[in-house]
């Protein structure tokens, strides 16, 4: 049984079942040292087997 990704390009906002590989290339946190290393945000530059490159930013607060 072959798996069936979706390519990044592909992907539209909203709810969804799909599914895509996809390689992480950075990862960053973002930190509030003020208040005992809270995690504040998130940021991630993902790519696929096409070499799109999807920057995400995902916001803790």
């Amino acid at each position: 049984m072959a798996n069936s990704y979706t390519l990044l390009a592909n992907l539209r906002a909203g709810r969804c079942s799909n599914t895509a590989e996809v390689r992480l290339l950075r990862f960053w946190e973002a930190r509030n040292i003020n208040k005992g290393g809270e995690l504040m945000s998130i940021e991630m530059l993902l790519i696929d087997e096409a070499v799109s490159v999807l920057p995400r930013f995902f916001s803790v607060l």
